[in-house]
Order: structure tokens, then C-alpha cells, then sequence
């Protein structure tokens, strides 16, 4: 039971929460009957160990077993056989085994596990464990108990009475107390049981491989029923918490899961007995080391794959295609998710075929107690409950670059907890249909949480997308933060409770060819990958270089393309190869910070480690000034944007830096590059002329007290994380239009013209035709010759009392003699509309409005009179 290298992943890439795994996406996910060949083992194995043949129609249990000439008959022999390290257990091919179980004793060791597998033909040896009752725990058809070092392959496994008979359903809702526990089956079941145990002995049970095997109709209560059953389980057992009790290298591969009860795969801690699993941390009864990849899971009754209790585990190319089959409805739960699990990464999954109705229902849950997960590179469709559980009370949670085509009731549900750390929604590209998907349901987000860079595609070409289903967070929801995010509706009508951004675009994102419907791959399979490049960017897209970086991305974009190209990353799923590729290293990550006031046990490199933790972060000892803190990056580095967190809890701590200067080493000391003077907060960006140098001094010189509810005034400053990069020198696109002069056909006596241009694009300030006569204009003096490529327009519109009334456009610029048309539109404006213009370089900007349309508010008369709240004019 020593410990082994685990070839999963390094817990050190997880933690730092940049770097994704960096597998190359398949171009298909196999099913485990063609996926890898037979395993070929002989007796001068490498491992030695002798190698036992078992063969159900020639065999004979008073047979040596040792040879195809000589095999044993029954699992019964093989269950009553204790084995050696480097032993090897053989089923003949097409045999079949009824109402037998196999549960061979013994462990082997790191260099020499026991096996089991196949021998003599392409057909897998059949295990029927015909739904014997053998009691709560060992109810699997294959077995294994306290035992390590062993690795099952090419096996057929089966275990039901009556399939279409289901186990008593009779309790009431709620309950977990069912009486008939007993009754579970498994497919095939390990367990790790800590009652069997003495005090001295070792309770980490390492390498368990289970490999290619088929498992399917294992009949179950299709209820809780206080355990965990299904196709391939393993659990931690004890009718007492018994300390270092638990799976180390656990490895489930390339396994086909049909018609099970209750969930695919998954493992539990049962001896952990606190509602949210503490006892797992207290007692280090993590399962470590858990590789969960490349399995096919069909009709199941509850859920796909329920990663529970586990601490540096991935969960990849896997396919759940039908899930809450026979689970009633009141018993939720979704396809693909953790809980109380720590560096992980669900990554390359397939989820389809979900139920219409559930309280949950959804292919994938961020679910509780979690502490650096992250879900990326996943793809989802026909999900009719929708995209994403959230329940709270994480660490670090990151969902990044996937895909999603659920057409499903909600994209989010629930937010039932606060984090401790912001969560963050990265690149994501949601596609739904707003006649049915509700962003959002019950709950507003209870902590900060970052949308950045998602395109959020409604395919309604009738309904906009309703954000919240209640309806006191329309406005409102919660502690949220959008920016640089595609918000495109296919009806080009936007909702007046769209989230704000900034940097939003609305534009179609014109990628290849979005939202088509997978089709089959050389196995039969319903294939993503039969469609992904659909979700590529043509290169007229308007989402190329429109994102933000942040290190949440990690490295990749979904097919593999490194981070990032241009100006500026892509908003989506894919990063368009065009321009110069630009490395979004943190140069301060993992360097020497020193400091002048530093609090003892928050010291400065913790600021600089890469985790944005409460507990991982530093602050002075107190308030004196200045304060200074040094980064040396070890040589000369170029850089020009610094992002600094502050320590910023609810309740508890609040923005406290008021101002600070960054410096760079002279000859003579150090040189002001940067000053600020406001608030910081939690991740805010600071871009400045770009400098060379081996050091970066921030100087706090001003502070402020602290205003939360329990932080009693206190100034002393405390930094989160602190970030250095290099990044392009983006110009932001300025208003042409603000503020200039600008004359109209007619106007309103109360809405002049020159609110149309004044910064302010509300119903309160805006501009109003007279009359309808057409074509109604807006002249506008830029001052001098500028350049623009784009306009923007925000018509007035008010539920219930003004509506679209724009239909066609003229747009004109002066060419010094005359006015001369550049470009016309023709179709609706709405709440805000981007309209793109050639390349002009004039003094003068004119717009007219050439075809208007009624008013179809109830409230109204069928009004035509235009009325726009603001007018911009860029050049992007």
C-alpha cells in the first residue's frame, strides 16, 4: 500500500487554476468495444506470478487451472482462491457464469498487480449476477474488499432478477430511509471497509484498474436508499469513521455502462457522516488520484458519472446519453458532477438525451464543497432541463470553453450558497431557443461571480431572452459581473433587462455553422465531434479580438489553439489564428516579493502564488506609510498592465487601498511610472505606457476605512493577488459623436436634438421628432476630419408604451462639397443597435430616417414619430 506517482495529474497545474489539461481534442470519444485491444498476458509475464484459465463449458474446478488444457469451471473456485502479486486470472471467451460471483481474494503489489481479463476469442466472458441478494455492500456480481494492485479487463457484467420489476418505491418524499437496503446490486462494486481493518494496519488501498469491461442491466430500488449503486462503483464504508481509510490510483477506462441503476460510475465516502463530507478533510479519507475517462454510459436511472470525496481527479471523453431515466422526479440530480472534491477537472464530456422534467435535470452540476474545479472543453445538447447546476460554498470554481445546445428549460439554476472566492464563466458558448430557456432560476447569484467573454446565442426568432424567472431580480441579478460577452437574439430585439457590459457585442457572431445536430461516428455514437467546427469564427466575425484576457482561460481554446492571437482574445470557444500571438504569462507569478510591512503569517509571496484565496493572501501588519511591496521578476521584463485583488469579504472587509504609485528601479532609485487615486476592489485592471525593467514597486500612499458591516474601520491594506502581464495596446474606441453639434429635421420641444448625443441613452434624454415626415434627419459636426467604420443606435423603447418604429436608414458623410451616401440599413433598431459602415474619413455625419413603421404597444396609438435616446460613432 505504499504511495505511487499518480499519472493522473499534478495537483501543482490544478491549484494555480491558468493551465488546462493540454490533450489534443479526438476527433471521436470511443465506445470501449473498439477502443484499445485485448490484453495479451502469458506466464513468463514480466510480473511472473502464475496464470490461472477458467473456462464455464470444458472446465473442472479439481483441474490445476494453470493451462487452456486445464481450467477450472466455476467463479466459485476463483472467489475461494486466494492470489499472489503478478498473478493472472483468464475467462474464456463466451463463457457465461449465472448466479455466480466473482470475488477473487488477495492483493497484488506496485510492480506486480493481479489481472484479470479474457483469453480464446473476441467475445467477452459473461458474469451474471441475477440480482442475488448478498447484503448492503457486497452486492456487486465482481467484487473486491480491502484489497489493492489489481487491474479487470474485457469483462461482460450483468446483475437483475426481473429488470422490469422495480424494488418497493413506497417511502415517502425525503425519506433516505429505506428499510430494504440489502436489496442494492452493483455492477461491479469495491469497497474499502473500515470495520475489517485493524488500528495498525494501512487503510489507503492503491491501483485499481477496470478496463474495456461491458456492464449493464443492474436492477436496482431506482432510489437513494442511503448508498450509492449502479454500474462501476467504489466506496468507503465503516459504521464509524476510521482515520486513513480510502482509494489511491483508481482508474476506470474505456468501459460501455447500459440500463443501470442507480448511477453509472461513481464513488462515495459512507463513513464520512457530516451533511457537507468534512469528516473527508478531517480524517483524510480522500479518494486520490481518480482517473475517469473515455466510458460510454447509456440509460441510466440517475446520473452518469458522480465524482464524490475526491482530490486530484479527472473526469474526461466521457458520454452520458440518457440519464434520469427511472429516478422519480423528486429525487434530482444531473448527468456529470462533483461533489466535495478538490483539483479536479471535467474536461472533454458529452452529456445528451436528458429528462424533460426534474428538479434538477441538467447534464452538469458545479455542486458544494468544492475547491479548484474546473469544467472545460464539454459539450452538450437535447437537454431539456437546461445547461448548469450551481450550488455554492466553493473555492475557485472556473467553467471554461464549452458548448452547449441544451434548448432546455434553464442555462443556470439555483445559487443556494455564497462562495468563498469569485466563480468565473469563461468563453463559454450557450445556444437556446428564448421561447422556452430562462437565463436563470430562483436564486440571484449570492456571490461575485465573472461572466467574460460568452456568447449567449438566443435562436428565437420571436422571443428575447428572459433573465431571471423571478421577477424582483429582472433587474437585478445579484452579485454578478458581465463583460466583453456576446448577447446576440435572433429576433434582433434586445431585453430591456440584458445584463450591462461595457464591452458587449450584439452583432450575429458569425461563426461557421452554430447549432447543428450531431451525427453518427464509425461506432454508432451520437458524436460532437461530428459538429464542432460549426462553432468556429469565420474571419469576419465580429467576436475576433473583442474578449478580455484573464487567467481563468487558461492556455487553450476548445480545439486545442493556443492562448491568444491579436489584439485581444476571442469571445467564444475559438481563438481565430490571425495577427501576432501573444504569450498572457503572469509575469509575477511564483516570483520574490519582499515588503516593509508584512502581518506574520500573510506574507507577500502568498500574493503572488496564483490562488485568489481569502487564505492565501497578504496583508500588512498595519497602517503606516508608505507602504511598499517589491516584485523581482529575476531579470528585465517588458509590461505594461498590473491587475491587483484586494481582500474583499462580505460582511467582514471591504476596499481599503485609496491610492498607490508602481516604480521601477533607476540608477538613482525608483521612477513613478503609474499613479492611482480610487477604489480597487476585487480584480481590477491597470494599463500604462509599456516599461522594461527587473523589479515593480507598488507604494500604498493613501488608505481608507473599511466599511463592512464587522470590519470596525480598520485601514490595514491586504492584496489577494497581484498580477503582472504584457498585452497589446488597445485602443478603446472613443464616441465621435459625444457632445458635438448637432441639428435636426424637427424635434419635440422637450427632446432637442442635442440629447441624442450627450452620453446619457436613457428614455429621460433623448431626441423626438415633431411630425413623421419623411426623411426625418440628424446632422452632426465632428469638428475636423475623423475617421469611422461604425454607429450605434438606441431607439426609445418602453414596455407597454413605445416600441420599434425605425424600419430603413440612410447613413451620409460630407465630402467637402456635398453630402453622399456611405451606407443604408434596412430593418429594426430596437434597444440598441451596432451598424457597421465602411471605412469614411469626413467633418460631417448624417443620419436619415427613411421608412418608420406603428407603434404596437397597447398603450399606444400607433404612433410613428421616431425617437432615438443616443446616437455613437466609432472607429473600431
Amino acid at each position: 500500500m505504499k504511495r505511487k506517482f499518480s499519472l493522473v495529474m499534478s495537483a501543482a497545474m490544478i491549484l494555480s487554476l491558468i493551465a488546462p489539461m493540454t490533450n489534443a481534442l479526438a476527433e471521436d470519444i470511443q465506445t470501449p468495444e473498439t477502443a484499445t485491444p485485448e490484453t495479451v498476458v502469458t506466464e513468463d509475464a514480466a510480473s511472473g506470478g502464475t496464470t490461472y484459465y477458467v473456462d464455464s463449458t470444458i472446465g473442472d474446478d479439481s483441474n490445476s487451472g494453470t493451462s487452456p488444457e486445464t481450467p477450472w469451471k466455476s467463479l466459485d473456485k476463483v472467489t475461494a482462491t486466494t492470489f499472489l502479486p503478478g498473478d493472472t486470472i483468464l475467462l474464456k471467451s463466451g463463457s457465461v457464469w449465472n448466479g455466480e460471483w466473482l470475488w477473487p481474494k488477495g492483493s497484488g503489489t506496485a510492480d506486480a498487480p493481479i489481472k484479470i481479463d479474457k483469453y480464446g476469442g473476441d467475445a467477452l466472458p459473461v458474469i451474471n449476477g441475477m440480482g442475488i441478494d448478498r447484503g448492503m455492500n457486497y452486492s456487486g456480481a465482481v467484487h473486491l474488499r480491502n484489497q489493492e494492485y489489481w487491474e479487470i479487463r474485457n469483462l461482460e457484467v450483468t446483475n437483475d432478477d426481473d429488470f422490469d420489476v422495480d424494488i418497493d418505491l413506497s417511502r415517502p418524499q425525503g425519506d433516505n430511509s429505506w428499510s430494504s437496503q440489502a436489496e442494492t446490486r452493483n455492477g461491479i462494486l469495491i469497497i474499502a471497509d473500515g470495520d475489517l481493518l485493524n488500528d495498525d494496519d494501512d487503510g489507503i488501498f492503491d491501483h485499481i484498474y477496470i478496463e474495456n469491461c461491458y456492464v449493464h442491466d443492474v436492477d436496482g430500488p431506482n432510489d437513494w436508499n442511503d448508498t450509492f449503486t449502479g454500474g462501476i462503483i467504489y466506496n468507503v464504508v465503516g459504521t464509524k469513521i476510521r482515520p486513513n481509510t480510502s482509494f489511491r490510483d483508481i482508474r476506470i477506462a474505456y468501459n460501455t455502462i447500459r440500463k443501470v441503476d442507480l448511477l453509472g460510475i461513481t464513488g462515495f465516502v459512507q463513513m464520512a457522516k457530516s451533511g457537507y463530507q468534512d469528516d473527508v478533510d478531517t480524517y483524510n479519507l480522500w479518494m486520490e488520484d481518480i482517473y475517469i475517462g473515455h466510458n460510454y454510459i447509456e440509460d441510466v436511472a440517475q446520473g452518469g458519472i458522480d465524482l464524490c470525496d475526491a482530490r486530484n481527479a479527472v473526469v474526461e471523453y466521457n458520454v452520458v446519453d440518457g440519464f434520469l431515466k427511472r429516478y422519480p422526479n423528486f429525487r434530482p440530480t444531473v448527468a456529470l458532477y462533483p461533489w466535495k472534491c478538490e483539483n479536479s477537472v471535467l474536461q472533454y464530456n458529452e452529456v445528451y438525451n436528458g429528462p424533460s422534467t426534474n428538479a434538477d435535470g441538467s447534464p452538469y452540476d458545479m455542486d458544494s464543497a468544492l475547491k479548484n474545479v474546473v469544467y472545460q472543453f464539454n459539450y452538450s445538447h437535447n437537454n431539456p432541463c437546461g445547461w448548469m447546476l450551481y450550488m455554492g460554498r466553493n473555492t475557485n470554481d472556473i467553467i471554461r470553453y464549452n458548448i452547449s445546445d441544451d434548448g432546455g428549460d434553464f442555462i443556470i439554476k439555483y445559487f443556494l450558497t455564497a462562495n468563498a472566492t469569485p466563480a468565473y464563466f469563461v468563453n463559454n458558448v450557450i445556444m437556446y431557443d428564448g421561447a422556452r430557456t430562462t437565463f436563470m432560476h430562483r436564486d440571484p447569484f449570492k456571490s461575485q461571480t465573472y461572466f467574460y467573454n460568452n456568447v449567449f446565442y438566443n435562436k428565437s426568432t420571436t422571443t428575447t431572452t428572459t433573465w431571471h424567472d423571478t421577477k424582483r431580480y429582472l433587474g437585478n441579478l445579484g452579485s454578478v459581473t458581465f463583460s466583453h460577452n456576446c448577447f446576440y437574439e435572433a429576433s434582433g430585439i434586445h431585453s430591456q433587462y440584458e445584463p450591462a457590459d461595457d464591452y458587449k457585442v450584439t452583432e450575429n457572431p458569425d461563426m461557421v455553422n452554430p447549432g447543428q445536430t450531431p451525427q453518427q461516428n464509425s461506432d454508432g455514437i451520437l458524436s460532437g465531434a461530428t459538429v464542432w467546427d460549426g462553432y468556429k469564427l469565420n474571419a469576419s466575425s465580429p467576436l475576433i479580438d473583442a474578449g478580455i484576457y484573464v487567467p481563468q482561460m487558461g492556455t487553450t481554446d476548445f480545439y486545442g489553439t493556443q492562448l491568444y492571437w491579436g489584439n485581444a482574445p476571442d469571445i467564444g470557444v475559438h481563438e481565430y489564428q490571425q495577427g501576432e500571438y501573444n504569450n498572457p504569462s503572469n509575469f509575477a507569478l511564483g516570483k520574490t516579493v519582499t515588503s516593509n510591512n508584512s502581518h506574520e503569517s500573510l506574507t507577500p509571496d502568498l500574493m503572488v502564488d496564483g490562488i485568489y484565496s481569502q487564505n492565501s493572501r497578504w496583508a500588512a501588519a498595519n497602517s503606516d506609510l508608505p507602504i511598499w511591496l517589491d516584485i523581482d521578476f529575476g531579470k528585465d521584463t517588458t509590461f505594461n498592465k498590473v491587475v491587483l485583488t484586494e481582500n474583499i469579504v462580505s460582511g467582514w472587509a471591504s476596499p481599503r487601498i485609496a491610492s498607490f504609485n508602481l516604480q521601477i528601479p533607476t540608477a538613482d532609485g525608483y521612477q513613478t511610472i503609474y499613479t492611482y487615486d480610487g477604489e480597487i476592489g476585487e480584480g481590477k485592471d491597470f494599463t500604462f505606457d509599456t516599461v522594461t525593467a527587473s523589479h515593480l514597486r507598488m507604494e500604498i500612499t493613501s488608505l481608507r476605512a473599511d466599511t463592512s458591516t464587522h470590519g470596525r474601520g480598520e485601514t490595514d491594506p491586504s492584496i489577494v493577488e497581484f498580477e503582472v502581464y504584457k498585452v497589446p495596446v488597445i485602443r478603446e474606441p472613443q464616441n465621435l459623436l459625444l457632445n458635438k453639434s448637432v441639428s435636426a429635421s424637427s424635434s419635440h420641444p422637450s427632446c432637442p436634438a442635442s440629447k441624442v448625443n450627450d452620453g446619457d441613452a436613457s428614455q429621460g434624454s433623448r431626441w423626438a421628432a415633431a411630425n413623421s415626415d419623411l426623411p426625418a434627419w440628424l446632422e452632426f459636426n465632428l469638428g475636423s476630419e475623423q475617421t469611422f467604420n461604425s454607429v450605434t443606435i438606441t431607439e426609445n423603447i418602453v414596455p407597454n408604451w413605445a416600441s420599434e418604429r425605425i424600419t430603413d436608414l440612410e447613413f451620409q458623410a460630407w465630402n467637402g462639397t456635398e453630402y453622399t451616401t456611405i451606407s443604408t440599413y434596412s430593418g429594426t433598431i430596437g434597444t440598441s443597435k451596432t451598424i457597421s459602415l465602411p471605412e469614411t474619413t469626413s467633418s460631417k455625419f448624417k443620419v436619415l430616417i427613411t421608412g418608420l413603421q406603428e407603434d404596437t404597444t397597447k398603450n399606444s396609438k400607433g404612433q410613428t414619430d421616431p425617437s432615438i435616446q443616443e446616437i455613437e460613432l466609432y472607429y473600431r
